[in-house]
C-alpha cells in the first residue's frame, strides 16, 4: 500500500506509533478524559503499556480492549455475538454495519471479534467527530480510517475516490474493515442502507459496474441491536429542532455530548449478528456475480440480511403496540414490562432540553422513541413476509 497517498485518512503506520503515543500522553486534557472513566489501572501503568505498543494491533489488544471491556461489564447487561460461522479467522472482509451508535457500535464489534478470533477491523470515522487535533490522533492510533465530511463540488469525488480505493488496498492486503450502512447513524433506527455508500464503494475498482465492483470488498451485513438506546432523548431532540428550526444543524458540542452519552449511558443487552457474506445471499437468490445489479438492489440484499437478524427486546414489542393501539405482541412481553417501558419513555422525554423559545412537544417526543423501538419489529416482520412470499409456488 502507498501509505504517502493515503496518509491523510489511514491508521498509522507501526513506525508513527510511538511518536503519536509520546503525543497523547503529553497532553493533560487526554489524561483528564482518561481519569474520568474510573478505569482500574492508573495513568502512569497505563504510560507503562504505551510505551511496549509497536504497532495499531498492540495497542488496540493492550489498551482499547480493555476499555470497551470495561464499558461492557459497567454499562451493559450482557454484549453477545453470533453468526460467526460466516467467517474465518484469516478471512478479510467489510463489515457493513447498521449504526445506533456513534462510537460503540464498532468498538463493541472489535472486542467481539477478537474474543472469536478473528481480526480487529479498521473502523471508518467522520472526520467531523474530529473534535481536537488528539482526537484524530488517538482514533488513527485505534485502527481509524478517516470519512472526510463537508466537502464541497470536486472535493468529494476526489475524497470519495480515495477511500474507496484506500478500503480496495487495505482488503487486498487482508485487512478487515468496519464501515456504517449510512452516514449518520439512524435516527429512527429504520437501518436502509444508502446507495451513495456503495457506488462510494465500487469507485476504487477498475470495472463500472457496480456488483463486480465491489464483489473484491467481501462485504459482511452485520446487525446490532441496544436493548435501550442511551442517546433515544438526544436522538428525538433532534428531530423536534429539526421540524421547529429553519435549518438545524448539530453543533460540535452536540456530537461531544452524543459521544459521552452513548458510551456512559445504560444499554442493557446488546446483541451483534454476522450475516452471510454478499457473495453467498446472491447466489442463494440465484443471481451471478456477473450480473448487472443496481446499487438499489444490492442495498435491498444486504438490508434484508440485516433486518432478518435483529435481536428484539419486550421495549421493541411494546412500542410497537402503543403506537398501534393494538395488543399484537402481547404474548412477547409481561404487564409488569409494559408499565415498565411506559415510565421509561416518560423519563427519557423529561431529559429533552430545547431552547428557551421552543416548549418540548412531549407527543412529538413520545412517538419519536416509540418509532425507534418500534421500527426494528416493522423492518424484521417486513423481510419475513418477504421471505415467505418469495417461497411460494
Amino acid at each position: 500500500m502507498d501509505l504517502k497517498k493515503y496518509e491523510s485518512i489511514r491508521p498509522l503506520a507501526p513506525e508513527e506509533v510511538q511518536t503519536a503515543i509520546q503525543l497523547l500522553t503529553s497532553l493533560e486534557p487526554l489524561r483528564a478524559v482518561y481519569d474520568s472513566l474510573g478505569l482500574e489501572t492508573s495513568w502512569d501503568e497505563l504510560v507503562a503499556v504505551l510505551r511496549t505498543c509497536r504497532t495499531v494491533e498492540d495497542f488496540k489488544a493492550r489498551v482499547s480492549y480493555h476499555w470497551v471491556k470495561h464499558i461492557m461489564a459497567k454499562c451493559c447487561a450482557s454484549v453477545e455475538l453470533t453468526g460467526t460461522e460466516h467467517i474465518s479467522p484469516e478471512g478479510a472482509y467489510t463489515y457493513v454495519s447498521n449504526h445506533r451508535d456513534i462510537i460503540l457500535d464498532s468498538a463493541f464489534l472489535n472486542v467481539l471479534l477478537a474474543d472469536a478470533g478473528a481480526k480487529f477491523p479498521e473502523i471508518a470515522i467522520g472526520d467531523n467527530l474530529m473534535l481536537y487535533p488528539w482526537i484524530e490522533t488517538l482514533v488513527k492510533l485505534n485502527g481509524s480510517f478517516l470519512v472526510r465530511r463537508n466537502l464541497q463540488g470536486r472535493e468529494v469525488l476526489l475524497a470519495a475516490r480515495l477511500l474507496s480505493e484506500y478500503m480496495h488496498d487495505a482488503i487486498q492486503e487482508g485487512k478487515s474493515l468496519w464501515i456504517a450502512q449510512r452516514e449518520g447513524r439512524s435516527k429512527d433506527s429504520t437501518d436502509k442502507t444508502q446507495p451513495a455508500l456503495l457506488k462510494m464503494l465500487a469507485l476504487g475498482a477498475q470495472t463500472k459496474d457496480p456488483l463486480q465492483a465491489i464483489s473484491p470488498l467481501n462485504i459482511v451485513p452485520v446487525t446490532c441491536n441496544y436493548e435501550y438506546d442511551p442517546c433515544d432523548y438526544l436522538k428525538a431532540q433532534e428531530m423536534q429542532l429539526k421540524r421547529d428550526v429553519e435549518g438545524f444543524k448539530k453543533s460540535p458540542a452536540d456530537d461531544g455530548i452524543n459521544m459521552r452519552t452513548g458510551i456512559f449511558g445504560w444499554k442493557g443487552e446488546v446483541s451483534f449478528h454476522i450475516g452471510r457474506p454478499l457473495a453467498e445471499l446472491i447466489a442463494d437468490q440465484e443471481l451471478s456475480l456477473e450480473l448487472s445489479l443496481s446499487v438499489e438492489a444490492i442495498a435491498a440484499i444486504i438490508d434484508r440480511e440485516i433486518h432478518s437478524h435483529y435481536k428484539l427486546f419486550p421495549i421493541n414489542y411494546i412500542a410497537l403496540d402503543l403506537i398501534d393501539g393494538i395488543e399484537h405482541h402481547y404474548g412477547a412481553y409481561t404487564e409488569q414490562e409494559k408499565s415498565d417501558v411506559l415510565q421509561y419513555i416518560e423519563s427519557r422525554i423529561d431529559l429533552v432540553r430545547l431552547p428557551e423559545s421552543l416548549t418540548p412537544d412531549r407527543e412529538f417526543l413520545r412517538r419519536c422513541l416509540l418509532m425507534m423501538y418500534a421500527n426494528p419489529v416493522l423492518s424484521k416482520l417486513k423481510t419475513e413476509l418477504e421471505t415467505r412470499v418469495s417461497l411460494e409456488p
